[in-house]
């Protein structure tokens, strides 16, 4: 696994859109489970796995984003909807792993 708790002390999973276009949920879902890391969806990544999921974080967005120490984007980009995962948004020295795979719609 790329980040766990023994290397990240406020870790973060982000789903985005490549995810939902990929049709990862279920992969996602046992990942999330397995890992119980906290995760974030982004607009278009919403429902990849349960927004009522317990370690579903969007109620607590800006805290997540700002206190995630490491970062694991999946099938997102940072773009403006993620503010290009600049402070002050983000830790000044946040990591980011990201994962993302072009699909073809």
């Amino acid at each position: 696994m790329i980040i766990n708790k023994r290397n990240a002390k406020r870790p973060l999973v982000i789903i985005g859109k490549g995810a939902a276009y990929g049709n990862y949920g279920k992969e996602l879902t046992e990942f999330i489970n397995s890992s119980n890391l906290p995760f974030l969806p982004t607009p278009m990544g919403k429902g990849v796995v349960s927004d009522f999921h317990q370690n579903c974080v969007g109620p607590a967005r800006s805290t997540a984003l700002s206190k995630a120490d490491v970062i694991l984007l999946i099938g997102a980009r940072l773009n403006w909807i993620l503010h290009f995962g600049k402070s002050p948004r983000f830790d000044k020295n946040v990591k980011f792993f990201i994962l993302y795979r072009k699909f073809k719609i």
